[in-house]
């Protein structure tokens, strides 16, 4: 049977099925630990370029912010009046450091079968400091997390106490109409009798 170019067939002869069965394991470790590796590789050039963008973001917001405070004036006073609606992009930043503070907090005291070396340990898997220090993490991740929650329901409970505004200044507008539509037609019904 021809291989596809590329591929090398190689044929070890192991003297028992115990032996064969270790060598099969330990291939099969090593193609994990290399998809890890591409996998942590991959995530690197992620962060690098999340890190960039970052960077950029913070350049441009303090770029703004001087412009903003060296003009001054009608324009800067209606911009105040306006109503600073919640930005996706702002969200999904936020949603983005929450996960990753999450990962990195859960990912020191993940015990992933794939991560075992199948040697012993010279220490316990999580030391006292250890889980210490991961329940401290875990505890921020839940303050920062509970932090971005009631920030979201505060902004959610100004929209709509602003859309219960523009309701009843709608209804009134609305009411005003029709008594404004009524007294012209009582006084057109008027003029006629």
């Amino acid at each position: 049977m021809p291989l596809p170019p590329g591929y090398t067939l190689v044929v070890i002869p192991l003297p028992s099925r115990l032996e064969a069965t270790a060598f099969f394991l330990w291939l099969k470790r090593m193609k994990e630990l290399e998809q890890q590796r591409d996998a942590l590789w991959y995530g690197l050039g992620m962060v690098e370029q999340a890190r960039d963008w970052y960077q950029q973001e913070i350049h441009q917001v303090q770029q703004r912010l001087r412009h903003r405070s060296e003009t001054s004036g009608e324009k800067e006073q209606a911009s105040m009046s306006l109503v600073n609606h919640p930005s996706l992009l702002q969200d999904k930043i936020q949603h983005v450091n929450c996960c990753l503070s999450d990962f990195i907090s859960s990912a020191d005291r993940m015990f992933l079968p794939h991560c075992h070396t199948g040697q012993a340990d010279p220490e316990p898997l999580a030391p006292r400091a250890k889980v210490r220090r991961s329940q401290r993490q875990d505890l921020e991740a839940l303050k920062q997390h509970n932090y971005w929650l009631t920030k979201e329901v505060s902004r959610k409970s100004q929209r709509i106490t602003q859309l219960e505004h523009e309701k009843a200044i709608l209804i009134k507008q609305l009411l005003d109409d029709q008594l404004e539509g009524y007294s012209h037609t009582a006084c057109d019904s008027s003029t006629f009798v």
